[in-house]
C-alpha cells in the first residue's frame, strides 16, 4: 500500500513537472504547480508514513512537512500570481 501511494504521488509530481515545462504562460504554469503541492505531497507523505520502518517521530515529522506543503503551496501560487499581475490588478 505504501509503495502505491508513493508512486502515485511521484506520478502526479512528474506529470505536473512535464506540463510545467511545456507551458509558456506564467499563469498557466502556476495552475500546473497546484497539483504537485496539494495532491502529490500528501500522497508521498502518506506512503512514507505507512512504511514499516517508520517510527512515531518519523511519522510526526512527515505529517508536519505534508501539512506545511499543503497549507503553503496554494498561498504561494496566489501570491506569485498577484505579484506578477502588479498593483493595478
Amino acid at each position: 500500500m505504501s509503495a502505491a501511494l508513493i508512486w502515485a504521488g511521484v506520478a502526479v509530481a512528474v506529470l505536473s513537472a512535464v506540463r510545467l515545462l511545456l507551458t509558456r504562460d506564467l499563469f498557466a504554469r502556476l495552475h500546473f504547480i497546484g497539483p504537485a503541492a496539494v495532491l502529490a505531497a500528501p500522497l508521498v507523505v502518506a506512503g512514507l508514513a505507512l512504511r514499516p520502518w517508520s517510527s512515531w517521530h518519523d511519522v510526526a515529522k512527515l505529517v508536519l512537512i505534508g501539512v506545511l506543503l499543503v497549507g503553503t503551496g496554494p498561498a504561494t501560487v496566489v501570491a506569485t500570481a498577484r505579484a506578477r499581475r502588479g498593483p493595478d490588478g
